[in-house]
């Protein structure tokens, strides 16, 4: 008796859809997944990859001058070498101009306090009023004999301890960047030499030249364009706030330059300063309000003209997509996060340009 052959089971079952990963909306998930892991990572690598990501920046914006310094016949680790030095000194230069400014601002700090208290005594002594309303509520609520529970307080460390571990922090850590940056300069060329000769075919490896290129090349005029329009912004109000008799202005030409590569919320928080300390240092009022109109107008002036002019619509970004990458950046890695969102998501946006596949996440990134 011959048995019939066993029919394969089909692995399909009648009726059975598909996992629920292969949706549109599963695959939304993963990916969401997918960057909220990420970014846990990089926050938690913090002290690793921070320095990394900044010396990468770096390099994209110095090594066309490395390659001018070799087209003198410099080898590669001494041209590195200069322009790492200099740049170090550009910045150690501009640390020390402003750093003066920055302690005699500190060292005025009690009696400026002392002039917001005595500009603040009516409200102070509302809350005051307040204050003992509420205790005598609590005097008379209190059960004839019942202690009033202890008090624990936790000592925090000082103000000097404080700055101190700041600053050996921020030393070590600029530490890192200057011995990375070197590195990059010195040995990336070789080692995109090797990255292009794993593209394996000839055909590839043109494309792969030809898109690093072209990347480098926009990345780092990006990068040096915004930089020069946040110093011009910072020279510009540094003029005005010495033109207004502002104290320090120096102080706050630098403050908004550095927070002008935050969009929006770096000009606000500068202006809001600017305003308190005005308002403290000048008077009569209406000549101390002269500060933040004079700022809020070249601000305006360099937000809605002069960086669109420069950059262009190609490297615009949409506000939407700038406000999630400042929240991600600032949760990430703090103010330092902030700086770089921006400039990140731009580099993620000439990347997914130069990519078919990715390019309507390009289109997404962008301005409408």
């Amino acid at each position: 008796m011959i048995s019939k052959p066993a029919e394969r089971e089909d692995p399909v079952v009648a009726g059975e859809s598909d996992p629920w990963w292969h949706s549109a909306p599963g695959r939304a998930g993963l990916a969401a997944l997918l960057v909220f892991a990420l970014a846990w990572a990089m926050r938690a690598t913090r002290p690793v990859v921070l320095p990394l990501v900044l010396a990468i920046l770096l390099a994209v914006v110095l090594s066309p001058v490395v390659r001018w310094l070799q087209g003198f016949r410099l080898p590669s680790p001494l041209a590195a070498a200069c322009v790492v030095t200099a740049f170090a000194a550009a910045v150690g230069f501009g640390i020390y101009t402003i750093a003066d400014p920055a302690i005699d601002w500190i060292e005025r700090a009690p009696q400026t306090l002392h002039q917001v208290e005595r500009r603040l005594r009516t409200v102070k002594a509302s809350m005051l009023e307040a204050r003992m309303a509420a205790d005598t509520v609590e005097e008379i609520a209190r059960v004839d004999g019942q202690a009033p529970p202890p008090e624990v307080t936790v000592k925090e460390p000082s103000l000097a301890a404080r700055m101190v571990d700041i600053t050996r922090t921020a030393l070590l850590q600029a530490a890192e960047v200057v011995i990375l940056l070197y590195f990059l300069l010195a040995c990336g060329g070789s080692f995109l030499r090797r990255l292009v000769t794993m593209q394996g075919r000839l055909r590839a490896q043109i494309r792969f030249v030809r898109m690093t290129t072209e990347i480098e090349r926009e990345i780092s005029n990006f990068l040096l364009t915004t930089t020069c329009i946040n110093v011009g912004l910072g020279l510009a109000t540094a003029l005005a706030m010495w033109l207004l008799q502002m104290p320090n202005p120096l102080l706050w030409g630098a403050l908004a330059a550095v927070l002008n590569f935050v969009p929006y919320l770096g000009s606000f928080v500068t202006l809001i300063v600017l305003t308190g300390v005005a308002i403290l240092t000048i008077d009569p009022l209406p000549r101390a309000l002269l500060v933040p109109a004079i700022f809020l107008a070249l601000a305006t002036l360099e937000g809605q003209f002069v960086t669109p002019m420069v950059v262009g619509r190609r490297m615009s970004l949409s506000p939407l997509v700038i406000a999630i990458a400042l929240l991600a950046g600032g949760w990430i890695w703090g103010p330092v996060g902030l700086l770089l969102s921006v400039p990140l998501l731009a580099i993620a946006k000439i990347y997914c340009a130069h990519d078919e596949a990715l390019s309507p996440i390009a289109d997404l990134l962008g301005r409408d």
